[in-house]
């Protein structure tokens, strides 16, 4: 067959037409990939934006303007744009409302892509739309407070009778006569009258109501002689039971127990306190039941509940603990042969056989441990103290990543009165306190150590006392608290995982 001019001019003329097609609608066609791919990162950030928002329990209208603001600077046009939480789920109920609950957020939007060589074909615009999901962490978090008797030394409070052990709460300021300090939380408890662990509740309680249940669940812990779990992760889903569980924690009152009221220097039994001599350290006596700072036993059921209870990494939770404490551990657990738990004797003196309880004068402490921070043992050691069991406990929740927030309350955090010349510490709960946050901040830095980078180095140089350093802060009173707590929510929020 023979071709003409004229029909290879007709065959190349609809050969370029299909070819300028082609290039068009791969033009087209890649203007559209380029602005859905646009449009979806700019949702990602949108999405972040409004999970930092719903982090912190904002409104739907705050999380819903997060969103809008970021695609506006970012130059789209946010009419729109749609958000969904689990608050306000829409048609993502199943996706969002997750048990137990996470913060996640559903951001999606669509826009119009003008189109080149498709108005040809009567495609003026062709829409595209985009969807991600944003998740800021949701926390599991266990707060510890210390209620050992000294969380009432503070209270201003006067002898009421003849009867040298009944004490009744003053707002004067220097009570005369004044009550004997291990006496007090007896008459204090009641009314809520213990000072500082009336200002420790409140300022907890404020704490406690910045969480966003129940995407959070707070469980409260506190320690004295013996660990109390007062509301575990399942139940601190709402702030109404975390509030009980802080309000219902009180001053361990040696005076209501047999064997601990030698230590207040009262027994109470059935409403009436008569005095007992009171047991003071020394040699040839026993004080093991005095003690009242049992730290491993908090830790330990601390780590419990989050091992137990606490929601997994892909579950989008931060694991955290805040501790609060005015002493160093001193007393554990019960153990088998060990009823008042560890308080080991130490065989520098053969002939005396030194407990740690005592160093020569009654008014030296502490009890129970070496006094010696740097002095570590191993569980198998004679030596083996109260001490050493926490910072055992401190090693399980390193590794399974807890976040330790702690807080050490008053002078004897690194004014101990310790026999001189001993080689133990003044600043013994202050340094202990310290490695609790240092040791867990995830970091591998002693941000606490002025010099060297080994806590238990004897040549390591601390940060001056009383300063707040990494996770520890130092509370020199009560009206400290508050802000405390207000960084420490602040820290926990601007984690993103754990």
């Amino acid at each position: 067959m023979i071709r003409r001019p004229g029909q290879v001019i007709v065959l190349f003329a609809l050969m370029l037409v299909v070819l300028l097609a082609f290039t068009g609608l791969a033009l087209d066609g890649a203007r559209i990939y380029m602005a859905r791919n646009r449009l979806q990162h700019a949702l990602d950030g949108a999405a972040l934006a409004a999970a930092n928002q719903f982090r912190i329990g904002r409104t739907m209208a705050h999380i819903r303007r997060a969103a809008e603001d970021f695609l506006s600077a970012q130059g789209f046009d946010v009419a729109s744009v749609r958000v969904y939480t689990c608050d306000s789920p829409g048609p993502y109920e199943s996706e969002l409302c997750t048990n137990p609950r996470r913060k996640l957020v559903w951001v999606e939007a669509a826009i119009n892509v003008p189109m080149t060589f498709m108005q040809l074909l009567g495609w003026n615009v062709v829409p595209v739309s985009a969807a991600t999901t944003g998740e800021a962490a949701s926390v599991d978090l266990v707060l510890i407070i210390d209620s050992s008797e000294s969380m009432a030394y503070d209270t201003p409070m006067v002898l009421a009778s003849s009867n040298p052990v009944i004490c009744i709460p003053t707002d004067s300021p220097n009570p005369n006569p004044a009550c004997p300090r291990p006496q007090r939380p007896h008459f204090c408890n009641p009314g809520d009258r213990c000072v500082p662990m009336r200002q420790v509740r409140q300022a907890a309680l404020n704490f406690a109501e910045q969480m966003y249940y129940p995407y959070d669940r707070v469980a409260v812990v506190s320690f004295d002689r013996q660990a109390r779990l007062h509301v575990d992760l399942n139940s601190g889903n709402s702030l109404q039971s975390v509030r009980d569980a802080i309000l219902g924690i009180q001053v361990y009152d040696q005076s209501l127990f047999p064997d601990t009221a030698v230590c207040a220097g009262m027994y109470c039994s059935q409403g009436n306190c008569q005095p007992v001599p009171q047991r003071v350290p020394g040699l040839g006596v026993d004080p093991r039941p005095c003690p009242s700072s049992n730290v491993a036993g908090a830790l330990r059921l601390a780590y419990n509940v989050l091992a137990t209870q606490g929601r997994r990494d892909e579950q989008g939770a931060l694991w955290a603990i805040v501790m609060l404490s005015d002493a160093s551990p001193n007393a554990t657990d019960p153990m088998e042969g060990l009823p008042y738990g560890l308080c080991p004797r130490y065989f520098s003196n053969p002939i005396s056989l030194d407990p740690t309880w005592y160093w020569g004068d009654p008014s030296y402490r502490p009890f129970c441990q070496d006094g010696n921070f740097e002095q570590r043992h191993l569980s198998n050691s004679n030596r083996y103290d109260a001490e050493d069991a926490a910072l055992d406990m401190l090693d399980l929740l390193r590794d399974a990543r807890v976040v330790v927030f702690s807080i050490g309350y008053g002078t004897l955090m690194h004014d101990l009165n310790v026999l001189p010349g001993e080689g133990r510490d003044r600043d013994l709960g202050e340094k202990f306190m310290r490695y609790t946050a240092d040791y867990t901040d995830g970091d591998n830095q002693a941000a606490c150590l002025q010099s060297g980078t080994n806590w238990f180095d004897p040549g390591a140089v601390w940060k001056p006392q009383g300063v707040s350093c990494s996770n520890y802060f130092y509370a020199p009173n009560p009206s400290a608290l508050q802000e405390i707590f207000r960084e420490i929510a602040r820290r926990i929020f601007t984690r993103i995982s754990r």
